[in-house]
């Protein structure tokens, strides 16, 4: 999986691509503490380029969720590509992590 991090009107941004498995939660995990460390009450996490999410890569997005909600923050996902929102919605993930999609400069979130 690749990060590519960055701030658009005070928000930070994590645009990932690849897979949120297995073998990239340590890399996702780390990076959203370090947010967290520095005092960001949440993240928006774009999805466009994730193309698969396993049971593992599940429990890593709830535990970051909820570690912000602890810090009365919140985690909010972006752009899903279709594969991966069906079995978001089949879970109901929604009520973990809210769900949006977005114009470019983030300034505009329509409900999914």
């Amino acid at each position: 999986m690749i990060v590519k991090e960055k701030t658009v009107n005070g928000l930070p941004v994590l645009c990932l691509n690849g897979k949120l498995d297995i073998f990239s939660k340590n890399a996702f995990r780390e990076i959203a503490e370090q947010y967290q460390a520095n005092g960001a009450k949440g993240l928006v996490l774009d999805f466009e380029g994730i193309t698969f999410v396993d049971s593992v890569g599940i429990g890593i997005l709830t535990l970051v969720a909820k570690a912000f909600q602890k810090l009365k923050g919140r985690v909010i996902l972006v752009n899903p590509q279709e594969q991966v929102k069906a079995i978001f919605l089949g879970m109901n993930f929604g009520k973990i992590i809210p769900m949006f999609k977005t114009d470019e400069s983030y300034s505009k979130f329509s409900e999914l």
